[in-house]
């Protein structure tokens, strides 16, 4: 689990990041869900989003699912546990056109934004962008020092720790 996005830029922002009211559509409109996990923003797809929301502070989090199934997967789900790839980064679209009002300049207007992947990297661009938690080769979860109060007191792990589990319940 980690930071994907900081909270978001206020309404009437025009630029290539999210502004929260973004931040809120994605998570209602559950739109990364099932989003595909990379490493560095390349290659063959290692995991996918599971679920995303938003914390107190308004910055994106998600849950992320890393299958050790592939030497890729293996290999990345390793890397964070060895706090090499401890940072994560959304790759999404921009829409970006020119402004339609004949009576002003012309202007670039950002649109619509589409995220097509987040990506466990060693440097994210965004500050804050950080794994919160992951499942050690043991099988329990794992909670960053960079973590927020609300994870380390207990609030968020103790709902999202069955996320780290498998379905069966038995560790591996």
């Amino acid at each position: 689990m980690g930071v994907a996005n900081p909270p978001g830029e206020n309404y009437n922002y025009n630029g290539l990041y999210f502004k929260q009211s973004e931040l809120e559509d994605i998570v209602q409109q559950r739109s990364l869900n099932d989003v595909p996990v990379k490493a560095e923003h390349s290659g063959a797809d290692v995991g996918t989003v599971r679920s995303a929301f938003l914390d107190a502070d308004g910055a994106l989090r998600c849950v992320i699912d890393v299958p050790e199934t592939s030497f890729q997967g293996t290999l990345v789900a390793n890397l964070v546990r060895d706090g090499v790839a401890m940072d994560l980064s959304m790759g999404y679209s921009v829409d970006v056109q020119h402004s339609q009002d004949v009576n002003r300049p012309r202007k670039l207007t950002a649109g619509a934004k589409k995220t097509l992947e987040v990506s466990l990297v060693r440097k994210g661009a965004r500050n804050g962008c950080h794994i919160v938690g992951f499942e050690n080769r043991a099988g329990s979860v794992v909670w960053k020092d960079r973590a927020p109060r609300a994870l380390n007191n207990g609030i968020f792990r103790r709902d999202f720790e069955h996320f780290f589990k498998p379905c069966n319940g038995k560790k591996k």
